[in-house]
């Protein structure tokens, strides 16, 4: 029987993490459900530790190590449900996650093709809730998306038709191939959203690299004309990536910022926004990572 959602976990030696996420699915109260585990590093001990589930609802495919972005397009392409939903590895869903989301999906007109949920911080290390992640708009949600990633992957159930109509993730990002693919999705369906945290995403040391995370904002800004050609959205882009930098103890920041007020003089509320994410739990977070206190 065809599952009604596939759960794609790619994974790259986490065990014990990896099994957290998993029981996260198996304890959901919707069970309609498939759990395909994309295993980068092809590892025996993550092998076994699928098979000791003894459950015939999860499969293992091991994938050639070519990334996130490939390890989901992999689990897009060999999953068979209706809907599908991403849980990184090292994150985990409150049981009726799956539940909420599919009677959210009644309720919508046709055009809605994905929901996402809030999601709270949690620091591994120290098992505590940092700060929890709000929705920041329902609907058509597009031009949200062009200044800043309001999703959250692991939050994501998404129908199976809306990767038919833009494609799958971008392999060649570095990173935000996540933001570059829900950005592109919101440009063909209409984004609902759930107001509680549902899904707890995990913060902990050598998770996060800043170089390659500019990579991906400078990779964001290069492929999307909507962002690049909009003095308006470009300076956003460019005022939060130098305020990062300074933060971060690059002085090149400085050139950001000058370039971002050279582009739009006024800011026209951007520079409001800007400072307003400073208060943002995800900023925080972010610089608390930046400068080694997390």
């Amino acid at each position: 029987m065809r599952p009604k959602v596939s759960v794609i976990i790619p994974t790259y030696r986490r065990e014990s993490l990896l099994g957290r996420a998993i029981e996260s699915v198996l304890n959901q109260t919707f069970d309609e459900f498939e759990i395909v585990v994309i295993d980068g590093a092809r590892s025996e001990a993550t092998r076994e530790l699928v098979a000791s589930f003894n459950d015939g609802r999860i499969r293992y495919i091991p994938q050639n190590g070519r990334g996130i972005a490939n390890a989901r397009n992999l689990g897009v392409l060999k999953s068979r449900g209706e809907f599908i939903a991403f849980l990184d590895d090292d994150d985990r869903w409150r049981e009726d996650k799956l539940e909420r989301q599919l009677e959210l999906f009644k309720g919508l007109p046709n055009n809605y093709g994905l929901i996402y949920t809030a999601f709270t911080y949690y620091y591994l290390e120290r098992r505590k809730i940092l700060g929890i992640k709000h929705p920041k708009a329902a609907g058509n949600v597009y031009r949200y998306l062009l200044k800043d990633n309001i999703t959250g992957t692991s939050t994501i159930l998404v129908k199976r038709e809306c990767f038919k109509k833009v494609g799958i993730f971008r392999e060649s990002f570095p990173t935000c191939e996540d933001w570059d693919m829900w950005l592109r999705m919101s440009r063909v369906c209409c984004f609902g959203a759930i107001d509680e945290p549902l899904v707890d995403y995990s913060i902990h040391s050598g998770q996060f690299s800043f170089a390659k995370y500019l990579a991906g904002r400078y990779r964001m800004i290069e492929e999307h004309g909507d962002i690049k050609h909009n003095p308006e959205v470009l300076s956003y882009h460019l005022l939060q990536i130098g305020l990062l930098k300074l933060f971060g103890g690059d002085k090149s920041g400085a050139r950001d910022v000058l370039n971002a007020f050279r582009l739009d003089p006024t800011m026209r509320g951007n520079l409001m926004e800007v400072i307003s994410s400073a208060f943002d739990v995800r900023t925080k977070i972010y610089i608390l990572k930046f400068l080694g206190r997390l």
